[in-house]
C-alpha cells in the first residue's frame, strides 16, 4: 500500500484523503490501521498488529434487555405483580451498566484490530539501554465516532440515554399504579411496548457517524505526537490504535491482557474527536458518576497551555462516559482525556490535532524531568 512520506504538516490531509469513514470491523477500518502501521513504523516504533473479535453495533449488548423488556411489557398486562418485579430488575441492570460495568456481549461475530506500537527510550551515554521512569500510552480509536441523535439516543453512552432508557423501562411499573383507570393503564403499557420495540430497532438501525471525521484529526495527533517524541531519556511511549472502540471495550481489555502496563508509572491519554470547536482537556465525565482526570497529569496539561500559548486550551466535563478510559480506570491507571467540544457552527480546524500533539509532546518532556514518585 503507497504511504506518503511522514510530514507533520501534511499528515492531517494525507488520512483524510486515503481514509473515508469508518464503521467498526468494516474494510474501512481495516485500511485505516494498515495505514497506521506503516506511518508508525516509518516513525521509527515498534509495530503490532493484534486481531480480535468485535461487534458492529454501539447497541448490541442493549438487544437482550430490549427483547426482556418487550416479555416483560407483555407480562404485565396479565401478572401485574410478576411484572413490576421484573421491571426492578431491568432498571437495576440499566443502572449498573451505566455507573459501574458496560453489559456483556454474548457474541462477537466480526473481526478488528488493534495496532499496538512502542518507541524506545534513548541509550545511556555508555550505550545500553536505561530503564524507563514512567510510560506514556497514547490512545485513539479507528473507527469513525457516532453521534447520537433522534432514536440512536436509546443506546446512547449519555445520561440522556440512560434517562430515556429508563423511563421506558419503568412505565410497566407506573401502569400497574393506574389499575384502577384501565384506559391509562393499557396505554402506558402501549407506550411501553412501543418504546422498546423502538429500542430494540435502535440497536440494529446504522448509527450517524461524525461529519466532519473527528476521529481521523484524532489519528493524525497520535502520529505527529509520536514523530516529535524521540530521545526521551525516561518516558516510554506507547502508541495504540483501538479497533470498534466505539462499539465494544474487549478491544481495550485485550491489549491490557496482552500487555499487562503498571499502573504505578504508566500514564494514558485518551485521543477523543478533534474536528472542531475548543480544544479541551476533560476534567470530569460520566453519566450521573464523573469519573476524574488524573489530578497530576491535568496539572501537566494547564502547565503545557501557559508554557505554549499556542496549545489553546480550557478544561471541560461531559455528562457522557468515556467509553474509551473507562477500562482504564476500573483498573486504577491515570488517565486524561483530550477531545475538542464543538460549537455551534462546528467548521473544521484542521489545527486541533496539531494543538493535541503539542500538548502531548509537552506533557511527556515534563514527565521525562520528572523525579520517580
Amino acid at each position: 500500500m503507497p504511504v506518503q512520506p511522514f510530514n507533520p504538516v501534511g499528515i492531517l490531509a494525507g488520512l483524510a484523503e486515503q481514509l473515508g469513514p469508518r464503521r467498526a470491523t468494516s474494510t474501512a477500518e481495516a485500511v485505516a490501521a494498515a495505514q497506521i502501521n506503516a506511518r508508525l513504523r516509518q516513525a521509527g516504533f515498534s509495530v503490532d498488529t493484534r486481531s480480535l473479535p468485535a461487534v458492529d453495533h454501539p447497541g448490541v449488548r442493549f438487544r437482550p434487555v430490549a427483547v426482556w423488556l418487550i416479555a416483560v411489557t407483555v407480562v404485565s398486562g396479565w401478572l401485574p405483580v410478576a411484572g413490576s418485579v421484573l421491571v426492578l430488575w431491568l432498571v437495576a441492570v440499566l443502572c449498573a451498566d451505566a455507573l459501574a460495568t458496560p453489559l456483556p456481549v454474548w457474541r462477537r461475530q466480526h473481526m478488528s484490530q488493534n495496532i499496538i506500537a512502542a518507541l524506545p527510550i534513548a541509550v545511556t551515554e555508555i550505550g545500553t539501554p536505561s530503564q524507563p521512569r514512567w510510560r506514556l500510552v497514547i490512545v485513539a480509536p479507528l473507527d469513525t465516532p457516532p453521534v447520537w441523535r433522534g432514536i440512536s439516543h436509546l443506546i446512547a453512552p449519555t445520561t440522556e440515554g440512560l434517562l430515556i432508557r429508563l423511563v421506558f423501562t419503568s412505565l410497566p411499573l407506573v401502569s400497574t399504579a393506574t389499575a384502577a383507570w384501565p384506559i391509562w393503564r393499557w396505554s402506558l403499557l402501549i407506550v411501553a411496548l412501543l418504546g422498546a420495540l423502538g429500542w430494540l430497532w435502535a440497536t440494529y438501525r446504522p448509527i450517524e457517524l461524525m461529519e466532519p471525521d473527528g476521529g481521523i484529526a484524532a489519528l493524525a495527533a497520535l502520529l505527529i505526537a509520536g514523530h516529535h517524541l524521540h530521545g526521551l531519556r525516561h518516558v516510554e511511549v506507547w502508541a495504540v490504535t483501538i479497533g470498534a472502540a466505539y462499539c465494544d471495550q474487549h478491544g481495550i481489555k485485550t491489549l491490557l491482557t496482552r500487555y499487562p502496563f503498571d499502573p504505578r508509572n504508566t500514564f494514558v491519554i485518551g485521543l477523543g474527536p478533534l474536528a472542531c470547536g475548543q480544544l479541551a482537556i476533560i476534567s470530569r465525565d460520566g453519566v450521573l458518576r464523573h469519573e476524574r482526570a488524573d489530578r497530576f497529569l491535568y496539572q501537566l496539561a494547564m502547565m503545557a497551555d501557559q508554557t505554549d500559548p499556542a496549545i489553546d486550551l480550557e478544561p471541560r466535563t461531559l455528562a457522557v462516559r468515556d467509553e474509551l478510559l473507562a477500562p482504564f480506570r476500573q483498573r486504577h491507571f491515570r488517565t486524561l482525556s483530550i477531545r475538542a467540544i464543538a460549537d455551534s457552527r462546528c467548521e473544521y480546524d484542521p489545527s486541533l490535532a496539531e494543538r493535541a500533539a503539542r500538548l502531548i509532546g509537552t506533557i511527556a518532556r515534563t514527565l521525562d524531568n520528572e523525579p520517580e514518585r
